[in-house]
């Protein structure tokens, strides 16, 4: 009984691995908006780890087959890894529901976005204007206090 629990329980890793060599999608026709913006966005973050990279080798006084070397291996490694993380079933299954729910999202119309933001920039602009007024009134009283 406990190896069947255990043939059924396979670690998150386990899969993510197996997932890493395999050359199929997992329904590769759902999905595909979120999927790719998931993938676009990994790849962004990873382009900008590298850039940072490349820049922290060339202060460490590496050459320059170092310093474009192993940040262009380092995004090839994580595109790659993501490009097949967004097939594991778990995660595939997760983006597509997350586009499923997106689609039955009641989007507002340009007129209605314009009045919320202008609802929200005139109670943050009032908020900062009250918060500075109540610094300054305490800011004077405490000096008339002698405090400051």
């Amino acid at each position: 009984m406990l190896q069947a629990a255990s043939k059924r329980k396979t670690t998150v890793l386990g899969i993510i691995v197996s997932e890493l060599f395999r050359t199929g999608l997992y329904k590769r026709t759902q999905g595909r908006v979120v999927r790719q913006a998931t993938f676009g966005a990994i790849v962004a973050m990873a382009i900008f780890a590298a850039w940072r990279l490349e820049g922290t080798l060339g202060s460490w006084g590496f050459d320059t087959g170092v310093r474009l070397g192993v940040p262009i291996l380092f995004v090839a490694a994580i595109g790659w890894f993501a490009y097949r993380l967004m097939n594991v079933p778990v995660v595939a299954d997760f983006l597509i529901a997350v586009e499923a729910e997106m689609r039955k999202v009641t989007w507002p119309t340009k007129n209605e976005l314009i009045r919320s933001c202008v609802v929200v920039l005139v109670t943050m602009f009032s908020l900062a204007i009250c918060l500075t007024v109540y610094d300054f009134v305490w800011a004077t009283f405490l000096r008339w206090l002698g405090v400051l």
